[in-house]
């Protein structure tokens, strides 16, 4: 391939030409691998001869069918195609001008069609979880694990993990990439692990579900009656001064009728002295009228 793409970028007026093979995959946005270090001037992109972007000096970058409103020109004069077809494959030249001489560089572009999502499939040996990644794509993909408790990756299709080191709630993940695009997968270790292994982890993992939820109803109840002791204490304040008027106002009452018992029982004892004093007087004549019928007969 690399072969056929330098025979395709070399012709007999060109051959001091350099020609890189690249490939890009449908719909992603695709820069051509342009590293220059010096300052170019007038950086000029055609495809299969035909002008399709260039930047004159004072000037902005201007655009041509097919590219038109699909790219953009840099001053370092990379070019990058947005949303890449099919059409866009093809042979590329960029000619730039150093201020001391013309510059070419070219590029025979392939394009391919989009690769899907990989497949993660795991396993256990002896004391170790092994993951295998797997796309099917027609390039050659790299690939790359990352694990939600390492910080690094691990740059390679298969991955082996102690068994020991697997967490109730670690996830791997693979990542394919080819060209400029990258797809990924992801999976719970948990369901990779030995049934016996893996129903005390998800033992383990319901009691601290279960752990937790006691400890927020506890926070609630402890919540709730710490309220409700507040507000008795607050309506046991404001009925403490309703409940002393209420004891005042009930001994003004008693005293208010104390007099009244009092009046009743001296009415009776003036009943009483007023009776006695009537029979003592009948008794005081009943005692002169024999005198007094004495005194008569005289």
């Amino acid at each position: 391939m690399w072969l056929l793409a330098s025979l395709l970028c070399l012709t007999p007026l060109q051959a001091h030409i350099d020609c890189m093979y690249v490939v890009g995959i449908m719909g992603e946005n695709f820069t051509f691998p342009v590293q220059i270090d010096q300052k170019i001037v007038e950086p000029v992109w055609k495809k299969n001869k035909d002008i399709v972007a260039e930047w004159e000096e004072q000037n902005k970058p201007t655009y041509f069918d097919p590219l038109r409103n699909r790219s953009v020109l840099m001053e370092n004069g990379s070019l990058t195609i947005f949303n890449l077809e099919k059409d866009d494959a093809g042979t590329y030249m960029l000619q730039y001008w150093d201020s001391v001489k013309d510059h070419y560089l070219d590029f025979q572009l392939d394009v391919l069609d989009s690769f899907p999502e990989p497949n993660i499939n795991c396993s256990t040996s002896d004391d170790e979880l092994v993951l295998n990644c797997t796309a099917h794509f027609q390039g050659s993909l790299s690939y790359a694990w990352k694990l939600s408790n390492k910080p690094h990756s691990y740059q390679n299709q298969e991955l082996s993990i102690p068994l020991k080191h697997v967490g109730t709630t670690t996830k791997a993940t693979c990542i394919i990439k080819f060209s400029q695009t990258e797809r990924s997968s992801e999976i719970s270790l948990i369901q990779c692990l030995p049934e016996e292994k893996g129903d005390r982890n998800r033992g383990a993992l319901i009691g601290a579900f279960v752990l937790t939820a006691v400890i927020l109803v506890g926070i609630l109840v402890f919540l709730c009656r710490k309220g409700e002791h507040e507000k008795l204490s607050s309506g046991n304040s404001q009925q403490q001064p309703n409940s002393e008027g209420a004891a005042f106002s009930h001994a003004l009452h008693d005293e208010d009728e104390e007099p009244k018992e009092d009046t009743a029982l001296n009415e009776d004892d003036s009943v009483l002295k007023d009776k006695q004093i009537v029979k003592n007087a009948v008794n005081q004549e009943g005692n002169h009228a024999p005198k007094r019928l004495c005194d008569l007969s005289l």
